[in-house]
Parts: structure tokens; C-alpha cells; sequence
């Protein structure tokens, strides 16, 4: 009687056995497991407010094995890959990509498995705004004057990149303009090549910009004529008169540079003069007419007679 029930509790263990690997074959015919790859985003944790990790990439490949009916049901947001960056310090820094994936998976592969990095002290900057003129304006006009509403901007971000700023640039179009006219012009970062510098941070991103816009003004070169006067004592003798510099730019109305070949100085007195002198004397302007000089030197020569 008692070897009844022994002889089908071992029928019954062995059928057990059969079942389950009749199941795991049928399943494995059915729903097979397969491998799928997917790009996840790099989360990076326990970065401190005063560092930059600099070349960490956004996102790691990574592959995964699981049958086949829930591998067709996993998303990107089922995946989590992190680093974690506590206690590291600046400089470079290489650190493994940690990755979670659900059960009744199998994480294959991820790429790259460690991430190399710099991280970087974050520093800030005020730096003037240098407006860049693009284009120009319709004949006869040139940009005068040109007003920021803020002069100086924030620049903020790594020390490394920071200090290859040069200057803080705002590209203003002035092409086809015929009058005064104002833009919010956004701001560039270029380094001392012109080249721009990308991963900083600008405070405010755009300038606002009031252009005023002139009449084109024309130049010219013309010579300097000394206006003498007065005489020299009895016994001397006018040798020379020698004028620095000796021709000046000027600039204004077309019409009035035509009719201009030269310019007078201010009267230049002998009298009283008894030995080789030289003196600052104002040129004489016309009205209408700038010249880059207000004054030349008059160096005068005497001989005994």
C-alpha cells in the first residue's frame, strides 16, 4: 500500500519535468528572444553648481535581449543610463555609464560603456557690445552713430572657453536703409580669429540698437599754404618757411572739396621775430569743410642780411 503513492509522486514529478520543458521549447518556438538597440539619454547626476562637465555626449547606445512579444513593447523612456559625477574634481575624468532596464530583460551591450570628460570651474564676465556692420545703406548715406541699449553683456560658462572670447559681436544689416532706424540684434562670441566660441552662456542674449544714419562724406588731400604777415626788423632777412605737416585731410560736401586745392593757415606775424622760430598755428577751415587737423606746425628761417 505505501509503494502506491511513492511510485505517483515520482510519475507525477517526472510529468512536471516534461510539462516544463514542453513549455519553455514551445515558448522559445513561438517567443523567442531577440536583441534590439536603442539611443538613451545620458542623465548625469550630482554635478555641482560651481563645475561644467564639458564633452559628455547626450545620448549612449544601448542593447537589450528579451522575448520577442515584450521586446516589441519597450520604449526609450523603459531605459535609464546615468553617470554620476559626485566627488570628482576638475580636470579629466572618466566614469562608467550606468544603465537600468525592466525585468525579464537582459542588457546586452552599452556603447560607450565609460564616458571621458573635462569638468571645467564655471567663471562669468561683463564685455562690452561691438556692433559688426553688415551691407550698406542706399547711396549717399553712411552709419554715423550707433546707441546699445545695454553697453555690456554677462558672458557666463567654462574658464577654458571663456578665455578665448575676444569680443562680444552684434551683426547690424544696414542694407537698403535710407534713415534712422532701430533692431534687436542677436549677440555672437568670437574668439581673437573671429571664429565663434559656442557653449557660453550670454546675459541678455540680444542688444537693442538705435543706428543713425549720415550723408556720405567724401575727402581729400590738400596742400597747406602759411598765411605771412608783418615785417622783420631791419638787418634780417625771410630765408625760409617750412610748414608740418605739409598737406591734411579734409572731408564734407562734394561741391566744396571741388573748388579746394589748398588751405591757408592763420596769419603768421614777422614782426618782432630776430631768430629761427617755430609755432603752432590754427589752419583756416571753410564752413563746410572738417579737417583732421586743427593746426600745423610753421617753422620760419631768417638770415642776416
Amino acid at each position: 500500500m505505501d509503494r502506491l503513492p511513492k511510485k505517483n509522486i515520482t510519475a507525477k514529478i517526472i510529468a512536471l519535468i516534461m510539462a516544463i520543458n514542453l513549455w519553455v521549447f514551445v515558448m522559445n518556438e513561438q517567443n523567442p528572444p531577440v536583441e534590439t538597440s536603442m539611443d538613451i539619454p545620458l542623465e548625469v547626476r550630482n554635478l555641482s553648481n560651481s563645475v561644467v562637465a564639458v564633452d559628455i555626449p547626450e545620448t549612449v547606445r544601448v542593447k537589450v535581449r528579451g522575448p520577442r512579444t515584450l521586446i516589441i513593447g519597450l520604449s526609450q523612456k523603459d531605459v535609464k543610463s546615468y553617470i554620476d559625477l559626485k566627488g570628482l574634481s576638475d580636470g579629466s575624468n572618466s566614469v562608467k555609464v550606468n544603465t537600468a532596464i525592466p525585468a525579464n530583460f537582459e542588457l546586452v551591450e552599452v556603447s560607450p560603456e565609460k564616458i571621458n570628460f573635462r569638468l571645467d570651474t564655471i567663471a562669468s564676465v561683463q564685455l562690452p557690445v561691438e556692433a559688426k556692420i553688415i551691407g550698406t545703406p542706399q547711396s549717399g548715406a553712411s552709419v554715423g552713430k550707433i546707441t546699445y541699449n545695454v553697453p555690456t553683456v554677462t558672458v557666463k560658462g567654462p574658464s577654458a572657453l571663456l578665455s578665448a572670447v575676444f569680443k562680444v559681436r552684434a551683426n547690424v544689416d544696414v542694407s537698403g536703409q535710407t534713415a534712422d532706424f532701430s533692431v534687436d540684434a542677436p549677440l555672437t562670441l568670437v574668439d581673437e580669429n573671429g571664429k565663434k566660441v559656442d557653449g557660453l552662456v550670454v546675459t541678455p542674449g540680444n542688444v537693442s540698437m538705435a543706428v543713425t544714419l549720415i550723408p556720405m562724406v567724401h575727402k581729400k588731400i590738400v596742400g597747406i599754404k602759411p598765411n605771412i604777415i608783418g615785417v622783420l626788423a631791419k638787418g634780417l632777412k625771410l630765408n625760409q618757411v617750412s610748414i608740418n605737416p605739409e598737406r591734411v585731410e579734409i572731408s564734407g560736401d562734394d561741391k566744396i572739396l571741388e573748388n579746394t586745392e589748398f588751405m591757408f593757415t592763420e596769419p603768421v606775424n614777422l614782426t618782432g621775430i630776430d631768430k629761427d622760430t617755430g609755432m603752432e598755428v590754427k589752419l583756416q577751415v571753410k564752413e563746410g569743410i572738417v579737417s583732421n587737423r586743427a593746426s600745423v606746425t610753421v617753422n620760419i628761417s631768417i638770415v642776416k642780411q
